[in-house]
């Protein structure tokens, strides 16, 4: 089942920051990392790097929950986190609930702009669309 994750698209900003928060990017490259993780873990690693309390690693790592992007499990006082999906699943979520998105309310717009935009800027993604597109015998 393809978990239903909540987010919102910042298209200006880079990378995962795109769809999570600066700090939300953070924790989930440390829990990626690890594969499972509790807040004391990523709190400690990410200590490493920058001045940052508990809780707003704790606090953080809860609304990532509630969004659907790391289960927690209860194991004693502490939650285990782990990643609902692997960052690559969780990257090709997010292109195709932001392309679904796009080609639902704004289609005609939307495929013209990517065949220009891989015509002037990608040729080999250019051409891997067209192969894709002879695939499916589109007339």
């Amino acid at each position: 089942m393809t978990p239903n994750l909540r987010f919102r698209f910042s298209p200006a900003k880079d990378g995962l920051v795109k769809v999570l928060g600066p700090l939300e990017t953070e924790i989930m490259q440390v829990i990626w990392h690890d594969d499972c993780s509790t807040v004391k873990k990523v709190h400690k690693a990410l200590a490493q790097q920058r001045d940052i309390a508990y809780t707003t690693v704790m606090t953080t790592m809860s609304r990532l929950a509630e969004k659907g992007v790391l289960n927690r499990q209860r194991d004693g006082l502490a939650y285990i986190y782990t990643p609902t999906l692997s960052e690559s699943d969780f990257v090709t979520l997010v292109v195709q609930q932001v392309l679904d998105s796009l080609l639902t309310d704004y289609s005609d717009t939307a495929v013209e702009y990517m065949v220009d935009f891989l015509a002037k800027n990608n040729p080999q993604g250019f051409e891997r669309l067209r192969q894709v597109v002879g695939k499916h015998n589109v007339a």
